[in-house]
């Protein structure tokens, strides 16, 4: 169970991850050491899975997005082996990887050099003996990309 010490700190770590236990336990009035304890309880529970540089794809010559849907003919079952999802791993340029509900079974999220580069790609989910439809969608323009993650407020029950 988190608390809101605990929200507070992941807030701070989302916006940055390199500030010390010294800011954090000013920014939320506990200790240098007990934040350092707060953080440490919220790595074992694997809350924080782990610490990243946020980096501009455009400054490093990936300028193109594209969401590509994906209809399959057989769902993988946990533990099976799928060529699509062993692509999906593999792939640099295939940022994220989701099993959806709804007309589509997959939404990847791509980020390539250039249209070349995403063809390439495409024909590669396509040839994959698993897909039958791939829908390619590409972004024009960003007004928000974020991988912040606002922690649930604690439960309280009703009242009332």
């Amino acid at each position: 169970m988190i608390d809101d010490k605990d929200r507070k700190l992941l807030d701070l770590l989302q916006e940055n991850a390199r500030l010390s236990n010294a800011e954090l336990a000013e920014a939320v009035g506990l200790t240098a050491s007990s934040v350092h304890e707060r953080v440490k309880k919220l790595e074992r529970q694997g809350i924080i899975k782990g610490y990243v540089a946020v980096l501009d794809a455009e400054k490093l010559g990936k300028p193109l997005v594209a969401f590509v849907r994906l209809t399959v003919q057989t769902h993988p079952q946990d533990g099976q082996k799928n060529g699509l999802l062993e692509l999906c791993k593999s792939e640099p340029d295939i940022m994220e990887c989701h099993n959806v509900a709804g007309e589509d079974c997959f939404v990847l999220k791509v980020r390539a050099e250039g249209p070349k580069k995403l063809e390439r790609l495409l024909s590669a989910i396509r040839g994959s003996t698993e897909t039958n439809r791939s829908v390619t969608n590409i972004v024009l323009s960003t007004y928000k990309e974020s991988a912040r993650v606002s922690p649930a407020p604690a439960h309280t029950e009703d009242l009332t």
